[in-house]
């Protein structure tokens, strides 16, 4: 083992170490949950139904659980009821069906903040089209075939990023990039 007898290098140590059982005491006690004892009363009210059992849910389930209840609290009244319609449509659901939404969800949580934008503003303007029209474009895009759906979402990447990297150049490159497009499709 090697010995370091510098000043300097024992402080340095010194901190690491002291900033390291610092940063593992949060986690430590995340690993433990939180004590049903602890949980205010509108969280208690809230989660009810997993008193008996709130001691064996691991931490992290606790901790979700924990934030719902604290959203519930602070919900209007419409909100409750659009809570309860999706819990209800949830619990309804096949474990097929609800393993295919996590890992939808999943999926959209990796993506970068400005694909997720993206997509939000493309549902905004789905949901905001006329029942009818929604209706059209959802028989059309079911009747194109898998490889069809394929190569117009690869189209709709393409064009989506060449956008992107348009807003991002210097007013004078779009021009010069415009042309270099033109060129390529007259060969």
């Amino acid at each position: 083992m090697m010995k370091h007898r510098n000043p300097k290098f024992i402080g340095i140590a010194a901190v690491a170490l002291a900033l390291l059982i610092t940063l593992a005491e949060p986690a430590r006690a995340q690993e433990a949950g939180v004590p049903w004892e602890q949980l205010s009363r509108d969280e208690q009210s809230a989660l009810k139904s997993f008193a008996g059992r709130w001691d064996q849910l691991p931490p992290a389930k606790q901790a979700r659980l924990k934030k719902g209840a604290h959203r519930w609290a602070h919900a209007t009244p419409q909100q409750r009821r659009l809570m309860k319609q999706r819990l209800k449509t949830w619990k309804q659901m096949s474990p097929d069906q609800r393993r295919h939404i996590r890992n939808k969800f999943q999926r959209f949580s990796k993506m970068p903040p400005e694909k997720r934008q993206q997509l939000r503003r493309a549902r905004k303007w789905f949901n905001n089209l006329p029942p009818e029209k929604k209706r059209q474009l959802q028989k059309r895009w079911q009747s194109l075939p898998s490889d069809q759906r394929k190569q117009f979402l690869k189209r709709q990447h393409r064009k989506h990023s060449m956008q992107r990297k348009l807003r991002n150049m210097t007013p004078d490159q779009p021009r010069k990039f415009k042309q270099r497009m033109q060129q390529r499709q007259q060969r």
